[in-house]
């Protein structure tokens, strides 16, 4: 097996408010091409302080999708009711909310224009360090890749699991188009959800 690894930076900051809980909310839509529809319903919601994340698309089943928000203190963990009635028609299940505390926490002044989302179940996260706002970048000799935003959280109320957010600055891929930087095979054998966002 072929492991790419890429330095990726962050150009960072600083959050004099911090995000106190990342909501993410998974559901099912009744077909996969109520996707685009369904975007636009999200996209039209209040997004509160911080930048809308678009809604996610699994990698695996187009049926598959995912809203996450990052909060801030005073703002509600509840979907948006609107929101919620105008996707009802599309859904054919919701998970129940999942709440994570951010243990980092970056973002670039410039936002990022595509989105992947990494969830698990998997993991034991005693004894993780505190939460972090500062610069994070990896030094590897490898390629360097710009990142807009990390959001990484651990579940509230489990020590297992793990949720990773990246906000990047190239173009969302079209569903069927090459996806090689995502292991796949892997993600399923150690019970990895993988999201990202579709093209505009």
């Amino acid at each position: 097996m072929t492991v790419t690894r890429m330095n990726l930076t962050v150009h960072n900051m600083p959050i004099a408010d911090p995000i106190t809980v990342l909501v993410l909310q998974e559901f099912r839509l009744r077909a996969a091409d109520d996707a685009d529809a369904a975007a636009r319903i999200v996209a039209a919601s209040p997004s509160g302080r911080e930048p809308a994340i678009p809604l996610l698309t699994s990698i695996e089943d187009g049926r598959d999708v995912a809203t996450l928000r990052a909060l801030h203190a005073g703002e509600t963990t509840e979907i948006d009711e609107g929101e919620r009635a105008g996707l009802d028609h599309l859904v054919t299940s919701w998970a129940a909310p999942k709440e994570y505390g951010p243990r980092v926490t970056e973002r670039s002044q410039s936002p990022p224009s595509s989105f992947r989302l990494a969830v698990t179940e998997s993991g034991i996260n005693v004894g993780i360090a505190p939460p972090t706002h500062g610069d994070h970048s990896a030094e590897t000799p490898a390629t360097s890749l710009a990142i807009g935003l990390v959001l990484i959280g651990a579940p509230l109320g489990t020590h297992a699991g793990l949720l990773i957010l990246l906000g990047g600055y190239e173009e969302p891929q079209a569903r069927g188009s090459d996806r090689s930087a995502w292991p796949l095979p892997l993600s399923r054998d150690l019970g990895v959800r993988i999201y990202e966002s579709r093209p505009a």
